[in-house]
């Protein structure tokens, strides 16, 4: 079975399992902090900015975005995406300072979590949730990305992701992982998606969560989904 492997950092990887087409996304090292904590991911940029989408910001990276140019974060505190429109962006690990510029809230990120109000048993389950949010011209999903935050990464070290109810793809290493949406006659149609989530000790054994993703919605060739 052939991994796909694209290092935005010496910490942070993106490893997948059963991709269809290889990952080709570009991914720029920005700064040396190889074990801070990222604040946000960079989902879009335009032309001449030297970064690259899908590249999370450190404590202590500095972007520098010219009087014309723009990028497109998720927040990862806020769980918003954002628009940032020039200046200079600098990073510490309490989150980003936007200077000489304006930045615009495109929409709330998608973030997926237990209902810590719920019983043990539903919020075992996970909670169920449709992704829909700005819709963007000629741009819709093909692909979904995961992040799974520091709680649940220090509990569960394998994920099942199942599209459709379909076979589950396992995946070793929970870091970012990237995999392609499933074939279907209509790529519109909306995509219903499980996540087994398998502790790394009894204890902690296997929890669901799932969601529902609009291609069309989501405005961006990747969906990308905060795992909590």
């Amino acid at each position: 079975m052939t991994h796909s492997l694209a290092c935005a950092r010496v910490r942070r990887c993106l490893k997948t399992t059963g991709i269809a087409t290889a990952l080709t996304m570009g991914v720029t090292t920005l700064s040396s902090a190889a074990f801070a904590e990222p604040v946000a991911l960079i989902l879009d940029k335009s032309e001449g900015i030297e970064v690259s989408a899908f590249t999370e910001l450190l404590p202590g990276d500095v972007v520098d975005l010219g009087p014309d140019g723009h990028i497109d974060l998720l927040d990862y505190a806020a769980c918003q995406e954002v628009r940032v429109k020039s200046g200079i962006i600098t990073v510490a690990s309490s989150g980003y300072v936007h200077e000489g510029g304006e930045e615009k809230v495109l929409r709330a990120g998608n973030c997926l979590k237990a209902d810590a109000d719920a019983n043990t048993d539903s919020a075992a389950k996970g909670l169920t949730v449709t992704l829909r949010g700005l819709s963007l011209s000629d741009k819709k999903a093909a692909a979904l990305m995961l992040r799974f935050d520091d709680d649940l990464r220090s509990q569960y070290d394998t994920v099942f992701v199942s599209f459709e109810g379909g076979a589950p793809k396992r995946f070793d290493v929970m870091d970012n992982i990237l995999t392609d949406m499933p074939a279907r006659e209509d790529d519109d149609e909306a995509v219903d998606v499980e996540l087994f989530l398998q502790g790394k000790a009894p204890d902690f054994g296997v929890v669901m969560r799932k969601f529902t993703i609009d291609p069309i919605k989501v405005g961006r060739k990747t969906a990308v989904v905060i795992v909590k």
